[in-house]
């Protein structure tokens, strides 16, 4: 029962609540506006820390051995090299070398120190329980960005085993896991930002003999940098919800409030007393739906004496009083309520299309139709100005 009112009940609610719209677009408005300030006219600033590298020292192993013994398979003399498995038999000197390289866009002069040495020791999962650490060389040399240093050293896999089963005999048997490897602590004197500035870094190369091959690698080598930590001022970012959403929120706002402010000016959100009664008609006759049946009156029934009720809520409590139903014409729509001796009616509003009132069809006929009419009024004056002008007679020479 809602057809042709649905416009009629916008306005209605519009005209109720005009003034907490007017209050939530202005909000809207503020906010998307603030929000559309802070993400593109002044965004802001905040402080991050910054890190910066200044140069980096790179260290990797280089490891071989030379073939000393009779074989059937290497000859004499032959240099195997970088293998993981070596043959203790055949080859039992591991000679190897730790080279750290100095780079940087930033890197001048430095100091590298070296310090290799043969490291035996039994850990656990959270302990070392003993330690044995035999020196083997020391190198320190001067470089320039793209330069190296490095350090040699060499061990017998034999006097390695050894060494190992010496330690087990005196300690007898102890916790852990046995691990043996080549560890070289590296430290860089440089400078950064024209400070001195020190990287120290140790790397290791495992070593473990197991009958007559051992096995070497792989290496815990890697890359280091010299870094600062600096503090910058950056602007702030916003996401597409603040960046897009705060501009369309402020259009928004904005155009409601324009929308409201000429359907007030032009009295389009106002409704007539006629659109009052067609309101209030649909609403009884939704509450009072199950009361109402639709049917077409005999003459006979037409001829009875007629009553005319004030109100469709009337004409119920009627037929609910005669215990007798409500019927509604079909093509004029009136209800009534019949008894023995009388008819009782009501002939439901029509919706109001007075000209210059807004019709249900929306507020911008209503709007386009007032601009039509002030065009017309204006038109109008402007002839009859001219029709004046026309008609009054000239002075004669």
């Amino acid at each position: 029962m809602g057809e042709g009112t649905r416009w009629l009940r916008v306005r209605a609610v519009v005209s109720s609540w005009f003034p907490v719209l007017v209050a939530a677009l202005a909000v809207l408005a503020v906010v998307g506006g603030w929000a559309a300030y802070t993400a593109h006219a002044a965004p802001g600033t905040t402080e991050a820390q910054s890190e910066r590298a200044h140069w980096t020292v790179d260290g990797e192993f280089h490891h071989s051995a030379e073939v000393t013994r009779e074989n059937p398979i290497f000859d004499v003399g032959t240099t195997l090299s970088n293998r993981s498995t070596y043959f203790t038999n055949a080859a039992p000197v591991l000679d190897g070398r730790y080279v750290a390289t100095y780079g940087g866009v930033d890197a001048s002069e430095a100091t590298v120190d070296l310090d290799a040495a043969l490291v035996v020791r039994s850990v656990g999962e959270d302990a070392v329980y003993w330690t044995d650490r035999r020196e083997l060389e020391a190198a320190t040399a001067d470089v320039q960005a793209g330069e190296s240093a490095s350090v040699a050293f060499a061990l017998n896999a034999t006097r390695v085993a050894a060494r190992e089963a010496e330690i087990r005999e005196s300690l007898g048997e102890t916790p852990g896991e046995t691990e043996t490897f080549v560890v070289v602590d590296a430290t860089v004197e440089g400078t950064a930002d024209g400070q001195p500035a020190s990287l120290s870094l140790t790397h290791r190369l495992p070593v473990s003999v197991e009958g007559d091959a051992y096995t070497v690698g792989p290496a815990e080598a890697g890359s280091q940098s010299m870094t600062t930590t600096e503090t910058v001022t950056v602007p702030n970012e916003y996401g597409p919800l603040w960046t897009a959403g705060g501009p369309l929120l402020f259009l928004a706002g904005v155009g409601g409030l324009a929308a409201l402010g000429v359907g007030r000016r032009r009295e389009a959100f106002a409704l007539s007393a006629a659109e009052r009664d067609l309101l209030a008609f649909r609403d009884e006759r939704a509450e009072f739906d199950e009361w109402v049946v639709t049917a077409r009156l005999p003459d006979s029934v037409r001829d009875r004496q007629r009553a005319e009720a004030a109100s469709l809520a009337d004409l119920v409590d009627f037929a609910i009083d005669s215990n007798t139903a409500v019927l509604e014409d079909p093509d004029s729509g009136t209800c009534y309520a019949v008894t023995d001796q009388l008819v009782v009616a009501y002939e439901p509003p029509e919706p109001a299309t007075a000209a210059g009132e807004p019709t249900e069809t929306g507020l911008f006929e209503a709007i386009t139709e007032a601009d039509g009419e002030q065009a017309g009024d204006e038109s109008a004056t402007s002839d009859s100005a001219e029709d004046a002008r026309e008609e009054t007679p000239r002075p004669q020479d």
